[in-house]
C-alpha cells in the first residue's frame, strides 16, 4: 500500500521498485531516451495526475526492459512505434499483471479525449494497428471502435483489399518476440503504401501495365520496376524515407549494426520486395479506392513525414506540463518535490575527530530515553476499565473476570531520523563546525539501538544534484564523508522535500528530521511552505543554528551553537522538547 498518495511519494515508490529514476520537479516532464530518468512535471496530486504519471513510468519501464536500437524516421518511425508499443505493453503486462489496468486506463483517457482520432490517411492505418493491438490482443474495450474509422478512411483511399492485407499481416502482432520482429512487421506494412504508389507509376506500355489486378504470364504477383541508381522516382524517395529499416535475413547481425551497414538502395529494394511477397501472398494490394486515392506524390509525402500519431509518450508529458502550468505558483509551492538525489563521496580526508567523538559520547547516553516513541500492544485486557469487551463476558463463567479493554502503552525506542547539513557558500565560515556537529550527531543516532539515521547535504551546485546523500540508513558513519567544504547556494526547501520522502518510505512510526543550517536559505517562503507541509504528515523538525539564529524565523524548535562543546547541550533541549511534545499528544488523545 502507497502511504504518501502525492506525487513525490509515488514516484520514489514506483523508482525504488522498477529501479529507475524517477523524479517530480520544475515545469516539465522529460523521459530520457536510454529510459534511466523519468521526471513529472510539479503538480497536484488529481487522480488524473496519477493515472498518467503511473502510465507513463509502466510505459517507460517497459521499453527500457524491451526495447533494443534505435528508431527510424518518417512513416517507417511512427509504425515502429506503434508496433513496438504494443509489444512491450503485451511484455510488461506478462511480466507485472498489474500493469495492465494502468496501461489500459490511458489509452481508455486518450481515446476518450479523441487524441487518437485519424487525421489523415497515414494516421489512419497507424490507427488500424494501434486499435487492433490494444483493442484485440490486449483487450482494452476502448480501442476497439477506433478501428471502424480507420477501416473507412483506408477503404476510401485504396479499397478493401488493402485493408485485407494490412490485416493479414498484423494478426501476427502476438507472435512478436521482439524488437527486429517489431520493425519487420512494420516494414511490411510500409511496402503495401510503397506499392500502391509504384501500381500509379506504371507504364501503359509495361508488360505488367493495366488493372492493377492483373497478373503476369507466369502467374505470379505483379513485379515491380526497381528505379535504377540515381534515378529520379517519387516511390523511391518515399522508400529512402525508412532510411533506418532493418534486413530481416541478418540474423547474425544486431539491430544496431543493421541501421549502419544497410544502404539506401538496399532498403528500397528491400521495401518493394516485400510489397511483391506481400501482395502475393496476402492478396492484390492495390485496391480500387472509393475516390479519394492519394496520389505518388501525396504518398511520397506521407513517408517521407513523421506524424508522432499514438506517441502515448508524448501525449502523456504534455498533458502532465499542462497540468502544472495551470497550478498556481502559491498552491505550488506546497506540493511535494521529489528532486534528483545524487551521493556526495569523500574528497578531504578525515575530520579533526577529537572533539566530535567526545560531543558524541555525552550524548549518547541521554539521547536513548529522549528518543522513545509510544507503541500500543494490539489487545490488552483488565478487571477494571472504562470500556467493556462484551465479546469477552463468556470469560466470567470460566472464573477470567478481565472483561474491560485496557489501554497499555509500552515505551520503544523505534524512530527513523533524517540529518541535513547546509553545505551553501554562507556557511564558508561555519561549516567546519558544522561538518563535525552532523558528524558527531549522525554518530550517537547511530549508536542507539532500534533508530534508523540518514545524513544528507544540500547545496546548490552546476552540474551536480543539489542534495547529496552522506551516510545511508544503516551505514557506518565516518568522518569523512562529512567532511566538505562549502558549495553555493541555500536550497534548504528541496532538502526538506527530500527528506520528507525518504522518511515516509521509512516503516518505523516516529519520524524527525533534524536541521543544522545558518538558516539562510534561497527562498524563505518556499522553506515555510516545506515545513508546514512535512509536519502536516508527522514528520517532526528541530534545526541546530550554526552560529547563527535565523533558524528562529523557519522553526519554532531550535537551538544556537558557537562550537562542537555545546552541541551535547542543544541536542538535550531539542529531544526534551520533542518528548515533552509528544507526552502532551497522549495525553490529548
Amino acid at each position: 500500500m502507497i502511504r504518501d498518495q502525492e506525487l513525490a511519494g509515488l514516484a520514489m515508490t514506483l523508482g525504488r521498485d522498477a529501479k529507475i529514476k524517477i523524479t517530480v520537479s520544475g515545469d516539465g516532464s522529460f523521459c530520457k531516451p536510454d529510459g534511466s530518468h523519468i521526471n513529472i512535471a510539479r503538480m497536484p496530486s488529481t487522480p488524473l495526475g496519477r493515472m498518467l504519471m503511473t502510465g507513463l513510468v509502466f510505459h517507460e519501464i517497459g521499453q527500457k526492459n524491451y526495447t533494443k536500437g534505435g528508431r527510424a524516421g518518417g512513416f517507417l518511425g511512427d509504425m515502429m512505434n506503434v508496433i513496438e508499443d504494443i509489444r512491450v505493453d503485451m511484455e510488461t503486462i506478462k511480466a507485472r499483471p498489474g500493469t495492465c489496468f494502468n496501461l489500459e486506463a490511458v489509452t481508455t483517457h486518450y481515446i476518450n479525449k479523441g487524441s487518437l482520432v485519424p487525421a489523415n490517411l497515414g494516421q489512419a492505418l497507424l490507427g488500424k494497428v494501434m486499435a487492433y493491438g490494444f483493442g484485440r490482443v490486449l483487450q482494452q474495450a476502448a480501442a476497439i471502435p477506433l478501428e471502424t474509422q480507420c477501416n473507412e478512411m483506408m477503404d476510401d483511399a485504396f479499397g478493401q483489399d488493402f485493408i485485407d492485407d494490412v490485416d493479414a499481416i498484423i494478426k501476427d502482432i502476438r507472435t512478436l518476440r521482439s524488437t527486429k520482429d517489431s520493425i519487420v512487421m512494420a516494414q511490411k506494412l510500409v511496402a503495401l503504401i510503397v506499392q500502391q504508389q509504384k501500381a500509379q507509376h506504371k507504364s501503359p506500355s509495361s508488360p505488367s501495365s493495366g488493372s492493377p489486378n492483373s497478373s503476369n504470364s507466369s502467374g505470379s504477383a505483379p513485379c515491380t520496376q526497381f528505379p535504377q541508381d540515381g534515378a529520379e522516382d517519387h516511390s523511391q524517395n518515399g522508400v529512402q524515407s525508412t532510411s533506418n529499416a532493418v534486413n530481416s535475413s541478418h540474423d547474425d547481425e544486431t539491430v544496431e549494426d543493421q541501421y549502419q551497414t544497410l544502404s539506401r538502395h538496399d532498403k528500397a529494394q528491400q521495401a518493394q520486395a516485400e510489397a511483391v511477397q506481400t501482395s502475393g501472398a496476402g492478396g492484390n494490394g492495390a485496391g480500387t479506392g472509393g475516390g479519394n486515392r492519394p496520389t505518388p506524390d501525396e504518398i511520397a509525402e506521407m513517408l517521407i513525414n513523421s506524424t508522432g500519431y499514438g506517441d502515448l509518450s508524448a501525449l502523456i508529458q504534455a498533458e502532465l506540463d499542462d497540468m502544472a502550468g495551470n497550478t498556481p505558483c502559491d498552491v505550488k509551492a506546497g506540493i511535494p518535490l521529489l528532486p534528483e538525489i545524487g551521493v556526495l563521496k569523500p574528497t578531504y580526508g578525515k575530520l579533526n575527530e577529537v572533539e566530535a567523538i567526545s560531543a558524541s559520547s555525552k550524548m549518547r547516553a541521554k539521547m536513548m530515553g529522549m528518543l522513545q516513541s509510544i507503541k500500543m500492544k494490539p489487545k490488552s485486557y483488565g478487571l477494571n476499565g472504562r470500556k467493556l469487551a462484551s465479546s469477552r463476558l463468556i470469560k466470567l463463567a470460566t472464573g477470567d473476570p478481565r472483561i474491560f479493554r485496557k489501554k497499555i502503552e509500552t515505551i520503544e525506542a523505534n524512530t527513523a531520523v533524517v540529518v541535513l547539513l547546509d553545505l551553501s557558500g554562507s556557511m564558508s565560515s561555519r561549516y567546519q563546525v558544522a561538518n563535525a556537529a552532523a558528524f558527531a550527531l549522525h554518530s550517537t543516532l547511530f549508536g542507539l539501538k532500534d533508530v534508523a539515521v540518514c545524513s544528507l547535504e544540500f547545496s546548490g551546485k552546476n552540474k551536480e544534484p543539489e542534495v547529496n546523500v552522506l551516510v545511508g540508513f544503516g551505514k557506518k558513519p565516518l568522518s569523512e564523508n562529512f567532511n566538505h567544504h562549502p558549495f553555493d547556494g541555500t536550497p534548504t526547501d528541496t532538502a526538506i522535500w527530500v527528506g520528507r520522502a525518504m522518511l515516509l518510505q521509512r516503516p518505523e512510526p516516529r519520524k524527525m528530521m533534524l536541521i543544522l543550517t545558518d538558516g539562510c536559505p534561497d527562498d524563505d517562503s518556499d522553506t515555510q511552505a516545506a515545513t508546514k507541509r512535512t509536519m502536516r504528515d508527522g514528520i517532526e523538525i528541530a534545526a541546530v543554528g550554526i552560529m547563527n539564529n535565523s533558524v528562529k524565523y523557519f522553526w519554532d524548535n531550535h537551538r544556537i551553537i558557537n562550537s562542537i562543546n555545546e552541541l551535547p547541550a542543544a541536542m538535550f533541549g531539542i529531544m526534551e522538547e520533542l518528548l515533552t511534545k509528544r507526552q502532551d499528544c497522549n495525553r490529548d488523545s
